[in-house]
């Protein structure tokens, strides 16, 4: 038991660590810590999503979404367009300040991975990757949210 609470420590004192870093970086730019993963979903993967598929890939409640769209929206960085199939939904673009934020998040996740894996060869990084995503796949099916 003492070795799961480990692992348990030390994953969140990394991710504290490299959220207070988050927001030293981000913090110039105006955004928030909720705001960084949400543009970075819509640069990474692409944007014409709905405000559902966003709560799904980023784990954000319906509120804190919408409250994020209006936001990034008046401040010029998002648009909104009805689906042309389905006027109920709304899909989330980004405008052309993509290419200003675009520069900014690629460098900050560039510094993070630098980071994190300063001093280990790219196997090992894949290996880590790899069984991250393999916990992960496990978590997901034990753990409902």
């Amino acid at each position: 038991m003492s070795e799961r609470k480990s692992v348990l420590k030390l994953h969140s004192i990394i991710q504290r660590k490299l959220i207070m870093h988050l927001r030293k970086k981000i913090e110039p730019y105006g955004f928030s810590r909720g705001e960084f993963p949400f543009l970075v979903r819509l640069l990474k993967k692409g944007d014409g999503v709905s405000q559902k598929e966003i709560c799904e890939d980023v784990m954000i409640s319906k509120s804190t979404t919408s409250k994020m769209v209006n936001k990034l929206e008046q401040e010029g960085y998002l648009r909104m367009e009805k689906d042309p199939e389905d006027k109920r939904v709304k899909r989330i673009y980004l405008t052309e300040k993509k290419e200003e934020i675009e520069g900014i998040i690629n460098e900050i996740d560039q510094e993070v991975d630098d980071i994190m894996f300063k001093n280990f060869s790219e196997e090992e990084k894949n290996h880590y990757i790899g069984y991250l995503e393999r916990i992960l796949e496990n978590v997901e099916g034990a753990v409902e949210l």
